[in-house]
């Protein structure tokens, strides 16, 4: 194969590179368009907006603080190559659609969350699944599901990802706090660019929590834990939200929308800090 791209003058690491970042996005449209013609314009672009704003803001402050790096990709948006937001939002969608179907079954309409609709057939599943008739312990227990689905997948394409060069931690070695020249082996690509941990505020904010000692030395997988943890939290804060703010209580799509946004942006620096600065 590899002679065969040679011949056609074609680089097979870019090509790779370039699949997997293309297939990410093609994921996104995908999920894109089955949401718009399930759930209408404007479930969905709110949906998709918020969860796009939070993971790019959130792993652009990962990758500057030096906790990580996205080498080699093509299109970027802030530190943060655009498929990864892009993907994680399809992801979280499929996710919170796999945890409507195995709640309240394959017969359950989906309108308002956090309790879809359901036909004739499943009406009596779905009272008897409201716990106590709490709409906060129903929204909580279905993004636990979400969160914990989320962590699962997860544990499966982190490792593979990291073989790959598709991101890369920052080294487990004494007084290594950030990517720099030399620690990063660009063996599947050749657009060098986000290599290294870039000199900025953000870097230096963070670098009083890692003198001395490793960064993030607990690793599971090869992977630091913390990463594991953001992925349970990160799902389970963002589906809780958005199926609190999709919840049936009268409000205007334009209400729902700056609520979810305004959420969202208030994610961004808690959920920054207390991802980033604990030495797990």
């Amino acid at each position: 194969m590899g002679s065969l791209f040679q011949a056609l003058g074609i680089d097979g690491a870019w090509l790779a590179k370039a699949a997997f970042e293309g297939n990410l996005l093609l994921l996104f449209l995908i999920c894109f368009v089955h949401s718009w013609r399930t759930h209408g314009r404007s479930r969905t672009l709110r949906e998709f907006s918020a969860g796009f704003m939070l993971t790019a803001l959130c792993e652009s402050t990962g990758v500057l603080s030096g906790a990580y790096v996205y080498p080699g990709f093509q299109l970027y948006i802030f530190a943060t190559p655009v498929g990864n937001p892009a993907s994680w939002v399809a992801l979280v969608y499929i996710i919170m659609t796999m945890t409507d179907r195995i709640v309240f079954g394959l017969d359950a309409v989906e309108t308002p969350l956090p309790v879809p609709s359901p036909t004739e057939g499943g009406a009596r599943r779905a009272r008897e699944l409201l716990i106590r008739g709490s709409v906060p312990l129903t929204i909580g227990a279905l993004a636990m599901v979400d969160a914990t689905l989320a962590l699962l997948l997860d544990l499966v394409l982190d490792p593979m990802a990291t073989i790959y060069n598709w991101w890369i931690w920052v080294p487990n070695a004494p007084d290594v706090h950030t990517i720099s020249a030399g620690v990063v082996d660009p063996y599947n690509f050749e657009h060098h660019v986000w290599m290294t941990t870039p000199q900025n505020p953000i870097a230096d904010f963070f670098a009083p929590f890692f003198e001395g000692g490793h960064r993030y030395p607990t690793r599971l997988l090869g992977i630091p834990l913390i990463n594991f943890i953001a992925w349970l939290v990160f799902v389970f804060i963002f589906a809780a939200q958005f199926r609190w703010v999709e919840r049936d209580r009268g409000w205007s799509e334009m209400k729902k929308t700056l609520t979810l946004w305004g959420l969202v942006l208030l994610d961004v620096p808690i959920l920054g800090f207390l991802l980033i600065a604990p030495n797990l």
